[in-house]
């Protein structure tokens, strides 16, 4: 019997690796042999933190191609055909849903960025899209100018040292105590005490561990078979995620107290997004999210805002240095908006600022050379599979188009490589299609519903420090590359060096 169950199994996986490797329509798809039969090299990149620049890679190494095998079950697209056809909106994309990745970042409940149904993501951004509308980001402001506020003054004190510092930490500082305030309601105090706290580095290694899980085939239970594993690395990153969850319930529930308190004094709750998922209702039934449901969107709103923003707003800080006429003309921009302001100390309104259009083509430039998120976020084909830029693909089969491939994709931006904001006002370019492969912020009904806010507050910012000091990089020779964590970031770090503008 035993030599029976043996055999039968060598028989299956024999069988399984030859259709795989000749009969499947997969076969035709080029990639490394191995990753025909094994998802191994995609998790190799991943912990050797150069998934996406893998990903990059291989669409170099087959050039011409629009898509490439990363895994038995999985293919990534480099057109922006493709980007409509498994991103779109409409009922002919209803059959391309969010894949068994996305379980892995399912914590203590569905966010919305984790939940696979397109129904109950729909509900989801129907009860909190009033949350983020215009009249929200102005009742969040005085959140980001009071967190600013603290934030300059640290950039005072270091300016009059006229030493070279990091600029990147404190934006990591800023955006910590920044999306604190937003989404807890309170603030980690590491501008005060210019320190990160534990909970920014619990955020990474707990998407670390759900990038892992990811990969696995076990769907809802990757997390849960990948914290058996026997591994120092992956056991460090298991305890981390459940260390971090453990801080959201406790900072959750802090919140819900504090609330209490402003109930029984007749004080109006704090408008900040936390209390607009809180107010939030199906429209249908009338019910609100949950404890555990609140706990997963406040962890998913902590790594989206945090991380996300005090990145982009580091690449920008460092191509402005390495471009000087740009940031003249932005400077010249904001001289002449705010004639009264040239000293930097009043928050400067974001209802104002969004009419510079070349400070926004920055920010976009930043985010298309350095997205945030720079794998492909992974959709299953339908059942009865799908064309896609004439290239056929099973049913339940994970696509994707990689946010850095097709930001750098030399048919949609010429000269990819290079950071030119201009080319976002050119208007002999196809800007129709280079918005549509800008995936920054994703694409579709499931791109980021605080793209607004992170906006709001990167642009408020880099304006603000603009107006305020000569910026210069401390190695005029600087060139930055990437390393990837969770996230895009750079590859080392590096200082700037400020000079008050009013002196």
């Amino acid at each position: 019997m035993i030599a029976f169950t043996a055999f039968a199994v060598v028989l299956y996986v024999s069988c399984t690796t030859i259709y795989r490797f000749f009969f499947s329509p997969l076969s035709k798809i080029p990639g490394p042999w191995l990753t025909r039969i094994s998802g191994i090299p995609e998790t190799n990149a991943l912990k050797e933190q150069r998934r996406a620049a893998w990903v990059n890679g291989l669409f170099a190494r087959y050039p011409g191609t629009v898509a490439v095998r990363t895994g038995p079950n999985s293919v990534s697209f480099n057109h922006p055909d493709a980007v409509k056809a498994i991103y779109g909106h409409g009922k002919t994309h209803d059959g391309f849903g969010k894949s068994s990745w996305y379980d892995s970042f399912s914590t203590t409940g569905e966010s919305l960025f984790s939940t696979r149904s397109k129904k109950r993501h729909a509900m989801k951004r129907r009860m909190v899209a009033h949350g983020f509308s215009t009249q929200s980001l102005q009742a969040f402001e005085p959140y980001v100018d009071l967190t600013m506020n603290k934030f300059m003054r640290k950039m005072d004190d270091l300016a009059r040292t006229r030493e070279p510092f990091d600029i990147y930490f404190w934006f990591e500082l800023f955006t910590m105590d920044l999306m604190g305030e937003l989404a807890l309601g309170h603030n980690f105090g590491v501008l005060e005490a210019g320190k990160p706290a534990r909970y920014s580095t619990l955020v990474e290694q707990s998407q670390r561990f759900a990038n892992f899980s990811g990969t696995l085939p076990f769907g809802k239970w990757g997390v849960t078979i990948l914290s058996w594993v026997p591994s120092p690395y992956l056991q460090s990153l298991y305890k981390a995620r459940l260390e971090y969850l453990e801080y959201a319930r406790l900072a959750l529930e802090k919140r819900f107290q504090d609330d209490r308190k402003q109930e029984t004094r007749s004080v109006k709750p704090r408008q900040d997004i936390m209390q607009r998922f809180i107010e939030a209702r199906d429209p249908e039934t009338g019910k609100g999210m949950g404890f555990d449901e609140l706990r997963a969107e406040t962890s998913s709103l902590m790594v989206a805002g945090a991380s996300t923003g005090s990145v982009t707003m580091n690449w920008m800080i460092y191509y402005l240095c390495k471009n000087p006429q740009i940031k003249t003309r932005i400077i010249k921009e904001l001289e002449a908006m705010f004639p009264e302001n040239q000293d930097g100390n009043l928050p400067l309104p974001f209802t104002r600022l969004n009419n510079i259009r070349l400070l926004e083509h920055a920010e976009l430039e930043c985010l298309r050379l350095h997205p945030p998120i720079g794998y492909a976020m992974p959709r299953d084909t339908p059942q009865n599979g799908a064309v896609i830029c004439n290239v056929y693909v099973p049913g339940g089969v994970a696509v994707g188009v990689p946010a850095l491939s097709i930001g750098r994709n030399p048919s949609v931006y010429p000269s990819p490589d290079e950071w030119n904001p201009n080319r976002w006002a050119d208007q002999t370019a196809d800007l129709a299609t280079m918005k549509t492969c800008f995936l920054g912020f994703g694409y579709g009904s499931r791109q980021c519903i605080g793209r607004n806010v992170a906006n709001q507050f990167v642009i408020k910012m880099i304006a603000t420090l603009l107006l305020k000091y000569d910026i210069e990089l401390e190695d005029q020779t600087l060139v930055l590359g990437t390393k990837e964590f969770t996230i895009l970031k750079p590859d080392k770090r590096y200082r700037v060096v400020l000079t008050p503008r009013n002196l």
